[in-house]
């Protein structure tokens, strides 16, 4: 089965707010695999514009620092799973990365 996440940065670093320039670090998995990665930045903050691409870039899941009520709503809406940072420990995926 594929499916496609998500981690949010800004500078290297877990995201905390969706702004200009913040980079989406897409991984496409197979299975417990990466077969495919692409890194989007933003063009500017929108998030409208934000939650439309990550619909059409098919993603299921996001990783990101801290979203707000607002987002986290219309993600869930759009059937799009959110991990904030204090969801991340025993995480396998994300267990991966070193973030500091």
């Amino acid at each position: 089965m594929v499916k496609t996440i998500a981690i949010i940065t800004d500078k290297g670093v877990p995201s905390t707010e969706i702004k200009e320039n913040t980079l989406i670090n897409v991984f496409k998995l197979e299975g417990n695999r990466v077969s495919g990665y692409e890194s989007i930045k933003l063009d500017s903050a929108d998030t409208n514009s934000f939650s439309k691409l990550l619909k059409l870039k098919e993603i299921s899941l996001i990783y990101i620092d801290n979203v707000n009520n607002e987002l986290h709503r219309m993600l869930h809406k759009l059937g799009i799973g959110v991990k904030c940072k204090e969801e991340w420990e025993g995480d396998q995926f994300i267990g991966q990365f070193v973030f500091g």
